[in-house]
């Protein structure tokens, strides 16, 4: 929004009463506590984040609505899901057992 238009909204309410609109008004109801959603940071190397984008683009939606769904996939089924930092920790152990 520029800054104008800022400026041109400011003195509209200034010089306007609102109250009847106010007072015409329906609140809505606040979102069930499992609905609210939650803005988090989260940093991923920059060749990571192109290939989410990548896939995101695919199928037609964005990247943070793809990492949502595959982080509630991950939870979903916990059990299923074995950190790459594991995988990686059993590929290391295996490379050093056959290179005995």
């Amino acid at each position: 929004m520029t800054r104008d238009k800022i400026d041109e909204l400011a003195a509209y309410y200034d010089e306007h009463d609102t109250t009847a609109e106010l007072d015409q008004a329906t609140p809505r109801e606040p979102a069930p506590a499992d609905e609210v959603m939650i803005v988090t940071s989260l940093r991923l190397p920059k060749a990571v984040m192109d290939q989410v984008r990548e896939r995101a683009q695919d199928r037609g939606v964005k990247p943070t609505a793809l990492i949502r769904e595959w982080v509630e996939a991950a939870l979903a089924r916990e059990d299923a899901v074995v950190p790459i930092s594991v995988i990686m920790a059993a590929v290391g152990e295996y490379q050093h057992r056959r290179a005995s």
